[in-house]
């Protein structure tokens, strides 16, 4: 924004305005003496024409100026940016003097140049050089006398790059945050002995705990945005035996700005020592689907609904219509899209079973999108009460999708899982049954684009394993884990969100048929697969503060319904790319051994199960119930595994 032109103008302009009139002045006068060093008679017949030019120069100079908002630039925060806008009115000013000087001879009654035209370009450039200079000092003197006597931070940045200078410049703008950087370290060889915004670069990062001792910092921030996690790994355990506090900044792709600030840094989290491609969507496409349209989530209180609710809301639904049976999750959900500004939701604590409900709420509200996330998603539960499982997974999805159908809505989306896969589990049999239904549901519905969205584990959901192990970490042990071998695949939740979003949009491109539904599978890009036990390293190294013990691991052995690998395709299916590098379409590749969802038959045993569910049949019934909808089940018992505990 430029200075407003009508203004009553402030002492501080004036001042400047008067400056930029006596630089301006003296540069050209300064320049012309230059010009005419050896020839006085020249120079002293010039002395009229250059009082002349010299009052139409500063006229020209500090009107320009003014106009371009120069003027209202405070000198003290001066930035690059700000200096680049002086120069660009300071260019003007010239352009416009030099064609003056260019154009005089053609006035009546003058005899020749104004002043000579090297004068009018190079007293030019220096004014505009000393104006920038003069701002610049302004602010060099504040940042070296402003700078309280006794900082109460001592930090060290890790990381010598654009984000530390980022840092470096707001720390020595803003004295009253009371830190000092007392230096540096970074492993390029070509930082070594060098500074940056006068902190010196001290060594490289295995060398932290020496330079600790030595300048006595009292915080260490990581300003390496790019960082993976095997290098916050590295920093993580050189640092840890330094005792100070340590603070991450975000990824690239979560510092939206593009800018680094200290408000940025937080706390170290143990889901930065995982590691995750990063993610990036396409908000536009998102936004075109979702703004000014009503979009319904079940299951919204959960982990990932919620997560898909708060998501949702930044798009600006024209209502967000919300279904969870938990009213107290509900409830916090409701506090966080207040605190978000988000007004324009509808919540209902109500049982997706409940299909007068139900069906009163998709007619009412219509929905143009559905995202159904409610299930009971914990398997040694679901081992436990087959029947829920049942009911909930499967005749819950069957209701939802249905209605959706039923009312018109442009998409469904199923959150599914790698357990549906090959499934050992109840709780994988009955989400690769809901994956089925949903495909029965698009040939009766071919109107609405269905899709299932498969992914892992996501970190930090109700019941993950990070909790878990983190408070038997803090309980000082033993962590139990159940087989050594056992990997799982991980994603952050809001990652995987934002990626269900992206998915939903991509039911528009196109891709390999389903014979001719409007149906997609899609799997989301985990990444390699992560070994518990490494996982649990990391959590003790992490975690674990008392370096006179360690602590005990424990091999439980796989409970019932538990796999040492999880897939997120059968062997008859294959992968397409798609628009996205980590989302990917199902194809499958050839006829699965097993039914595929469609057919009366299916819709037969389906109905079979359910009812056998609700009347709660016993647990193996119930089970062989299910084999009949989903052949490629295999219950497992628990399998006997005698393995000594040891110590990590």
């Amino acid at each position: 924004m430029g200075t407003r032109v009508f203004t009553k103008p402030q002492a501080g302009q004036i001042l400047y305005a008067c400056m930029d009139a006596a630089i301006v002045f003296l540069s050209y006068y300064v320049l012309l003496n230059f010009r005419y060093s050896q020839g006085f008679a020249d120079w002293q017949s010039l002395t009229g024409q250059f009082l002349l030019f010299a009052g139409l120069a500063i006229m020209v100079h500090v009107i320009v100026n003014w106009l371009s908002g120069v003027y209202s630039i405070v000198a003290r925060y001066m930035s690059l940016t700000q200096g680049v806008r002086v120069g660009q009115a300071g260019i003007i000013a010239v352009a416009a003097l030099f064609v003056l000087v260019v154009t005089w001879p053609l006035f009546p009654g003058s005899s020749g140049y104004l002043i000579p035209r090297s004068v009018a370009v190079a007293g030019g450039t220096l004014a505009i050089i000393l104006m920038i200079a003069t701002r610049f000092v302004r602010r060099i003197v504040h940042e070296n006398t402003a700078r309280p006597d006794q900082a109460t931070e001592r930090l060290l940045l890790v990381g010598a790059g654009q984000a530390a200078d980022m840092l470096l410049r707001e720390i020595k703008r803003t004295p009253s945050l009371g830190i000092k950087v007392v230096g540096l370290v970074d492993d390029r060889p070509e930082m070594r002995n060098m500074t940056l915004q006068g902190s010196p670069i001290l060594g490289r990062v295995a060398d932290i705990t020496t330079i600790v001792d030595r300048v006595g910092a009292t915080q260490i921030i990581v300003a390496i945005p790019s960082a993976t996690a095997e290098e916050i790994v590295f920093i993580h355990r050189v640092c840890k035996p330094t005792g100070l506090p340590m603070k991450v900044l975000p990824s690239v792709t979560e510092l939206v700005s593009g800018t680094v600030s200290l408000r940025d840094a937080r706390d170290l989290d143990v889901r930065d020592l995982l590691g995750r491609p990063s993610v990036e969507t396409d908000v536009g496409a998102i936004s075109e689907c979702i703004q000014g349209h009503t979009v319904l989530v079940t299951g919204g209180g959960g982990s990932i609904g919620s997560e898909l609710c708060l998501q949702i809301a930044q798009y600006d639904p024209g209502k967000l219509v919300i279904i969870d049976h938990d009213e107290s999750s509900l409830y916090d959900l409701h506090e966080h899209l207040q605190n978000m500004g988000f007004g324009s939701y509808s919540l209902y604590p109500a049982n997706i079973l409940n299909e007068c409900k139900l069906e009163r709420i998709f007619a009412r509200h219509r929905p143009r999108a559905v995202f159904h996330a409610a299930a009971y998603k914990h398997v040694p539960l679901m081992e436990l009460s087959p029947d829920e499982a049942v009911v909930n997974n499967v005749k819950g999805t069957w209701r939802v999708a249905e209605m959706a159908g039923r009312y018109g809505a442009e998409r469904f989306v199923n959150i599914s899982t790698d357990k549906a896969v090959q499934p050992a589990s109840v709780m994988g049999a009955t989400k690769r049954a809901g994956e089925l239904t949903v495909r029965m549901l698009a040939e009766r519905y071919p109107q609405t684009a269905y899709a299932s969205v498969r992914f892992g584990n996501v970190l930090g959901s109700q019941g993950s394993v990070i909790p878990i192990f983190k408070s038997q970490i803090e309980s000082g042990g033993p962590l139990i884990i159940t087989h050594p071998e056992m990997t799982r695949y991980f994603m952050l939740i809001e990652e995987a969100v934002q990626l269900v979003l992206q998915a939903a949009i991509m039911l528009d491109e196109s891709g390999p048929s389903d014979q001719g539904l409007m149906l997609s599978t899609f799997i989301l890009e985990m990444g390699d697969p992560v070994s518990i036990v490494d996982l649990a390293q990391r959590m003790i190294d992490f975690y674990w503060k008392d370096e006179s013990r360690t602590l005990g691991v424990e091999f439980s052995g796989l409970r019932p319904g538990e796999k040492l690998e999880e897939r997120l395709v059968y062997p008859f299916e294959s992968t397409v790319a798609t628009s996205h590098p980590l989302v990917k379409r199902v194809h499958a590749s050839s006829a699965p051994a097993s039914g595929d969802g469609g057919g009366e038959h299916f819709e037969t045993v389906l109905y079979d199960l359910i009812s056998l569910a609700e009347d709660h049949g016993s647990p193996r019934a119930i089970r062989e119930a299910l084999v009949a909808c989903v052949p490629d089940y295999v219950p497992r018992e628990k399998p006997c595994l005698e393995k000594p505990r040891v110590l990590v």
